[in-house]
């Protein structure tokens, strides 16, 4: 090969690089810096953000950089000018978890996060210019005023979820004028995602609700004890009466059976009073059973033991 078709190549060679490395391609969901030699002359973003990236601009006084608002194709410079090209998607901040206090003095361990985005690539460049800053002034400024506002709520109100809401809302505002002055970056969600009571008092909270269950167990023990009183001096008071109901009941109709069977007993003895002397002579007899005993012969008992006479006159009735 001629010497001279060498340089033709090695020339087209150059040019080609130097076509190649004149364009670059922004995406829809990125934003870009241009620069030469370190300075910026262009800025690239959403068309919905460039009046607040040319207000950022005009309170620096840098007049001289261009707002882009298109996305695409476009040219710099070869060797001279370089492109910053970020995300302009939204990129999630997960803070470590910590403990807070509450306004009444209760400890929590919370982890937040926020949902934010690039807005202002030219101020982003210039103060953080990585996610990896970027998430680190989130937690100079971000997690800040989660703690300030959860010092301001009572343990009840920070678990009361509508709440602490409202109140991060009215805080973001404030928020995100600070970040898009000082990161050019967009604050649109904070939260919460974890709440919960630190290792350490855990121990601390068992305790108290087992002191507080032996309370309450030991005055509902005694609440029934005195119930149980209560009931078994009611049982006793009615068993007393029954009782006392029922002896006097039978009292009554031992009496009724007393005065009948007297009643019987005279109308018998008035029918035949020497029958009845006749069997209580023989309950002597009965009861004389292997005794020796020595009477005359006058004696009337001799007249029962010869017989009970069927022709004896009785008494007239």
């Amino acid at each position: 090969m001629k010497k001279s078709s060498i340089t033709l190549v090695i020339i087209g060679l150059v040019v080609l690089i130097a076509i190649i490395s004149s364009v670059y391609v922004v995406r829809e969901d990125e934003v870009a810096v241009l620069s030469t030699f370190g300075k910026i002359n262009s800025v690239i973003v959403d068309d919905s953000d460039a009046t607040i990236v040319e207000g950022n601009l005009l309170a620096e006084n840098r007049f001289v950089i261009q707002v882009i608002a298109s996305k695409g194709l476009h040219f710099k410079i070869p060797f001279i000018q370089n492109v910053d090209i970020y995300t302009a998607k939204y990129l999630t901040y997960k803070s470590q978890e910590e403990i807070i206090n509450t306004k009444d003095d209760k400890r929590i361990e919370i982890q937040m996060y926020a949902q934010y985005r690039i807005i202002d690539p030219v101020r982003f460049k210039l103060s953080v210019g990585t996610k990896a800053e970027a998430n680190k002034r989130m937690d100079e400024i971000v997690y800040k005023i989660v703690i300030q506002s959860a010092n301001t709520l009572n343990f009840d109100q920070f678990f009361n979820q509508t709440t602490l809401n409202e109140l991060l809302d009215n805080k973001q505002i404030a928020l995100n004028a600070e970040l898009l002055e000082s990161y050019g970056i967009y604050v649109t969600d904070i939260g919460i995602n974890r709440k919960k009571f630190p290792d350490s008092n855990v121990a601390s909270v068992e305790g108290k609700m087992t002191l507080q269950i032996e309370k309450d167990s030991e005055k509902l023990t005694a609440e029934g004890d005195s119930e149980y009183l209560q009931a078994q001096a009611s049982a006793d008071r009615e068993k007393a009466e029954i009782v006392a109901t029922a002896v006097e009941e039978a009292a009554i109709i031992k009496a009724a059976a007393d005065a009948e069977s007297i009643k019987i007993i005279q109308e018998a003895l008035k029918k035949d009073l020497v029958f009845y002397q006749f069997l209580k002579r023989m309950e002597i007899y009965q009861g004389m059973e292997g005794t020796t005993i020595f009477v005359d012969d006058n004696n009337a008992i001799f007249d029962m033991i010869n017989g009970y006479d069927l022709n004896m006159t009785y008494p007239a009735q």
